[in-house]
């Protein structure tokens, strides 16, 4: 597995497909790592050089020596491109992965070809959230995933009808978030619930964009999505039935279908 260094971190990442194909990069949601993708990114690797992304203390990637910012961190998006030889690439964001995605496309724009903006938000959180967000954050580095977390955790990430019809999917991923990092599970919340407002920058999107959303995500509703697509110019908005969070885990067909027929209009345009 590739390995790329920063000066704060040490992030690995999958790098699959053809060399000279159009490349690119998935960027996972918060609790999650580089797996979550799994289904999207074979399927993608047909076609496009997909480079898979570990993000900050996730999956194999190390915490960082100190704590950062979504704007600091975005930087990670140009040296991962540059460590394998990219000029440009389409990102796909899910949650996290997509504030990344979008600072990426503001403060790096010749680097960035199109976005896929999956079930995120340009807003900050509001002060009663990022409140209980940071004392979150804290317990994760005190105590871990606790039950009372992990309870809430799984209603945010997964719509009511997945928890029921696939269970072991929501087990396999509390495990998961279990066995992660406590110190990386603490700095990647504290970015997230301090991030600041996008919404008014992203008239300067110049990418094409998609937003895909799902109907019943709790963490990053719809009208999110609506907010997003209103302020870059020609934004598309595509929304899934029945479906939360982790849209690319409970739904990975429709994503696919929809991330493939984007990324073929953004390329024709």
């Amino acid at each position: 597995m590739p390995t790329l260094r920063r000066p704060t971190v040490t992030l690995y990442y999958d790098d699959e497909g053809p060399r000279d194909a159009p490349a690119v990069v998935l960027l996972h949601s918060l609790l999650c790592d580089r797996t979550m993708y799994g289904p999207l990114a074979a399927e993608l690797a047909r076609t496009h050089r997909v480079l898979n992304l570990d993000l900050r203390g996730h999956g194999r990637s190390s915490p960082a020596s100190s704590l950062y910012s979504l704007d600091v961190q975005c930087d990670d998006i140009p040296a991962l491109l540059d460590a394998a030889g990219v000029a440009r690439a389409s990102l796909v964001g899910l949650s996290w992965g997509g504030m990344l995605a979008m600072r990426a496309a503001l403060y790096h724009p010749t680097r960035v070809a199109a976005l896929c903006l999956l079930d995120t938000s340009a807003e900050p959180e509001k002060f009663a959230d990022r409140v209980r967000f940071t004392a979150m954050a804290g317990v994760f580095l005190a105590a871990g995933v606790v039950p009372s977390i992990d309870a809430m955790v799984r209603r945010k990430m997964f719509s009511d009808g997945f928890m029921a019809r696939s269970p072991e999917v929501v087990e396999a991923f509390s495990a998961r978030v279990r066995a992660s990092s406590r110190e990386g599970l603490f700095q990647a919340t504290q970015a997230v619930a301090l991030r600041g407002d996008l919404l008014p920058l992203l008239g300067d999107v110049r990418a094409p964009t998609v937003v895909i959303v799902g109907e019943e995500d709790r963490a990053a509703p719809p009208f999110r999505a609506d907010r997003i697509a209103a302020r870059i110019p020609g934004a598309e908005v595509e929304k899934l039935r029945g479906t939360g969070h982790l849209s690319a885990v409970e739904q990975p067909e429709l994503v696919h279908l929809a991330v493939r027929a984007f990324l073929e209009r953004a390329a024709g345009a």
